[in-house]
Formats: C-alpha cells, sequence, structure tokens
C-alpha cells in the first residue's frame, strides 16, 4: 500500500524588506507586498486592509495593492487556503494625512490694515501632520514671518515701512501634500500737509 503524507500549506514574503509594514501619504499608493503560497496551498484571504487597499490571488502569488483613502493605522494578516492547515502572516500599513495650515489669531489680523511705521497685529498660524517648514511670499519691508517646527506655530510680525497693499501667501514644506494660505496686510501712508498757496504767503 501507500500514504502519501502532503505538508503543511506555507506563506512566504517574496516583495521587498519593509514592504508588509510602510508608511504612505493619503490618497498614494502602496508598494505592493507580494506572498508566495506553496506546499498545497490553493489561495489565501487577507483582513484587515485599509480601504482602498485590496489583496488578489494568482498563481500561487498573493498581491496586496492600491491607494488608501482613509488616515490610521491597519494591522492586516493574510492566511493561506486550501491544502493541509493553513499559516498566516502579518503586516501593517499606516496612512498619513495631508498637512494643514490653518489661522489662529483672530479672523481680522489675516487682512489687516495698519499705518506706516506702525506695527501690525500678530498674525499666527497652526501648521499641522508633519509639516517641517513655511515659505512665505508678499510681505511688506519690515514684516517677517518665522515658524516653530516645535509647537507648529507660525508668526508674523512687524513695523511695515512702506504703504501699498500686499498679498501674502503662506505654503507648508515637508510632510504629505502641502497647504496654502492666503492674507492681505494694507499699509497706508503718513498723512501729509502741502503748502499750495503762494510760496512766501505762510509768513506774512
Amino acid at each position: 500500500g501507500t500514504i502519501t503524507v502532503n505538508p503543511n500549506a506555507t506563506i512566504t514574503q517574496t516583495s521587498a524588506a519593509g514592504t508588509e509594514a510602510q508608511t504612505v501619504c493619503i490618497n498614494t499608493a502602496i508598494t505592493a507586498i507580494t506572498y508566495n503560497i506553496a506546499d498545497g496551498g490553493t489561495g489565501a484571504t487577507v483582513t484587515g486592509l485599509p480601504a482602498g487597499v485590496t489583496g488578489t490571488y494568482a498563481a500561487g502569488v498573493f498581491t496586496i495593492t492600491g491607494t488608501p483613502t482613509g488616515i490610521g493605522t491597519s494591522n492586516y494578516t493574510v492566511t493561506t487556503t486550501g491544502g493541509c492547515s493553513s499559516a498566516s502572516l502579518s503586516g501593517s500599513i499606516t496612512v498619513t494625512p495631508d498637512v494643514t495650515i490653518t489661522l489662529t489669531s483672530a479672523a481680522p489680523t489675516a487682512n489687516q490694515t495698519v499705518c506706516v511705521d506702525s506695527p501690525i497685529t500678530t498674525i499666527t498660524y497652526t501648521v499641522a501632520n508633519g509639516a517641517t517648514s513655511v515659505t512665505d511670499t508678499g510681505f511688506p519691508t519690515g514684516v517677517t514671518g518665522s515658524y516653530d517646527v516645535t509647537t507648529g506655530i507660525y508668526t508674523i510680525t512687524g513695523t511695515p515701512n512702506i504703504d501699498g497693499i500686499f498679498n501674502y501667501t503662506l505654503t507648508t514644506v515637508g510632510g504629505c501634500g502641502s497647504d496654502t494660505i492666503n492674507g492681505t496686510i494694507t499699509v497706508n501712508p503718513a498723512a501729509t500737509i502741502v503748502l499750495t498757496s503762494a510760496a512766501g504767503t505762510d509768513a506774512r
């Protein structure tokens, strides 16, 4: 007679090390994760994937691909089907949100009017979700901005020394994506008085 002993199904990661525990930005495709199903396994199932990411089986290979549409960490498990017993491997996909910039000083400060050589009211913005810096354009001379990466606060202060209407733009740098916000600083000139009657009429 004959006794045939089949092995237990096996699962082995075949994509690059680290792909099974990756971090991506929201709405950005993950790096494909692949597993080899062998020793009698005829397929595999997966649980715990984030929305927008799926797993498919074909010709002994189980592949996880897609573009996650929600933030957070998803711990997934791939389990073989068919054959003797079953085998599983786990991993995680962490999805990071896009950076944001939001006005946190009083609403009128973003679009304020001052006199030349008078300090502006301080303007502050909160930068969230991993931005490493902020670029700025459009300030009048005498006004500057600074970003504290520890607190996530961007602060605009100073005393404009020229008059005019200055439309400024702030743009986040680093993290996932970028965010932009705008404002206006209007600087009025100093009042003037000029003699318009004939020279000498002011001293008679």
